[in-house]
């Protein structure tokens, strides 16, 4: 907006005043003026309110780790299963009643019921060395370490967002780093950051056309290998062999040879422990009324945990979902649909019809959100550039107040994440940002190309 400062009264003034005045009348002072943006204001308030809120139960949470009380849920699991293999007792892993005696002895505190460890066998050992040390110091370290995967990841974050323009692009990092399910992550001693990398670096090197060392990428995933499930049924679709037989090979190499060498039946007991998971509960301390699933909203709403109310629904959703998804992936190998499209939808799926699923583990949706904050700020789409940039900071700052309600309400009333993540999937399905048409990827070359950014690095 220009506007002109005019003289408005003529009394005798100083000789500097003068002056300043004939310059005003002279010509007009242009003024960027700056509206006031009520939506961006509650947003940054209420993500405030949620940054404090989760900084309180970092900071207790870690306070009583040192304090030789109260620890993470999730990491006595593992460890319990580091020492059982380190032990020479890996032939009872997936034993319940072994995994509870351990848990009871090395757990500084008491607990309810057992923290069942269903991970691979491979994952067993990688925890064995942890299990060495005293409860308390082992999960301080594995939270340094994960603290630190994390810093990676959002640097190679912001390098693929380079195109970006900062603002969003480091409101979109900072949400990323301090929401609930990245810092759940850590501070319950989780995995799911290890199956972010993985995810990650498996669609970077997809762009690249890398795709054997995509296969490889895609490995890490295995700690939790339902939430990789989307990426592979997407492969298949493309028949993208040169991804998929490394990914195969490093998937038999984890899950198979470690569990051969530990103990032959231990791949037999793994999955009739996880056969019977779903119907668990509370009898292993499976919180399922918080889950951010369609069986987390069913249970918490009903308080009944019975698998035959919640199984039907999931089954709905898990059909409409891979209904929705298939056609776009077979229009991707011609070019029809855009890979990166392809690749969201994918990371998506088992978000929504894994029966097991918890707050940590939605960290994946910061890949998806990755990929679209490229395509909604691409430098080539025109309009207003600060105000399509306030508006992308003003819902990045909703979502991670949401991310933090949906989990309060989860753990206290009624868990409703199902809804917002169907939302967010069928806008990625139907709402995708229109860009320049990808090359085609024909079943001939099974080539991954999404669209290009101008200025943006891979």
């Amino acid at each position: 907006m220009r506007v002109s400062l005019q003289r408005s009264d003529a009394r005798a003034d100083t000789p500097a005043m003068a002056r300043i005045r004939a310059a005003a009348d002279a010509r007009p002072i242009a003024v960027d003026t700056v509206q006031v943006r009520p939506a961006l204001i509650v947003a940054g308030v209420l993500a405030a309110a949620a940054l404090l809120a989760t900084m309180a139960m970092v900071g207790t949470t870690v306070a009583h780790v040192v304090g030789g009380g109260y620890g993470t849920n999730d990491f006595i699991s593992f460890y319990a299963a580091g020492n059982i293999v380190r032990t020479g007792h890996g032939a009872r892993l997936y034993d319940i009643r072994v995994q509870e005696v351990v848990e009871r002895i090395h757990y500084p505190d008491g607990f309810r019921n057992t923290y069942a460890y269903v991970l691979p066998v491979f994952a067993a050992w990688i925890f064995a060395p942890f299990s060495k040390l005293p409860f308390a110091p082992a999960v301080l370290t594995w939270m340094a370490l994960q603290t630190l995967l994390l810093a990676g990841l959002v640097r190679g974050l912001s390098r693929h967002l380079a195109g970006v323009p900062a603002l969003p692009r480091n409101v979109f990092l900072g949400v990323f780093a301090l929401s609930m399910p990245a810092v759940t992550s850590i501070i319950v001693g989780e995995v799911d950051l290890i199956v972010f990398a993985g995810v990650l670096l498996g669609y970077l090197l997809l762009r690249r056309d890398r795709q054997e060392l995509a296969g490889l990428a895609l490995s890490l995933a295995l700690f939790k290998p339902h939430l990789v499930i989307g990426i592979v049924l997407m492969l298949l679709v493309w028949r993208q062999w040169r991804t998929l037989l490394p990914f195969a090979a490093a998937a038999t190499a984890l899950l198979v040879i470690p569990a051969l060498l530990t103990s032959p039946g231990l791949l037999v007991a793994n999955a009739r422990l996880l056969a019977h998971f779903p119907a668990s509960g509370q009898h292993l301390s499976i919180d399922e009324s918080a889950m951010p699933n369609w069986r987390g909203f069913v249970v918490s709403a009903t308080g009944e945990g019975s698998m035959w109310l919640w199984l039907p629904g999931l089954l709905v959703i898990a059909g409409a979902a891979i209904a929705i998804a298939l056609p776009r992936w077979r229009a991707a190998t011609s070019g029809g649909v855009a890979a990166d499209q392809s690749y969201a939808l994918a990371v998506l799926l088992p978000l929504l019809i894994s029966p097991h699923l918890h707050t940590q583990s939605l960290v994946l949706l910061f890949v998806p959100g990755a990929i679209l904050l490229r395509g909604v700020l691409r430098p080539d789409s025109g309009g207003n550039v600060l105000e399509r940039q306030l508006d992308v900071v003003t819902v990045l700052l909703l979502v991670f107040a949401a991310m933090f309600v949906l989990w309060y309400l989860a753990v206290t009333a009624v868990a409703l994440t199902v809804f917002p993540l169907m939302l967010f999937y069928w806008l990625c399905a139907h709402r995708w940002p229109a860009g320049e048409a990808p090359p085609p990827a024909t079943l001939r070359t099974h080539r991954f190309e999404p669209t290009p950014l101008a200025g943006a690095p891979g």
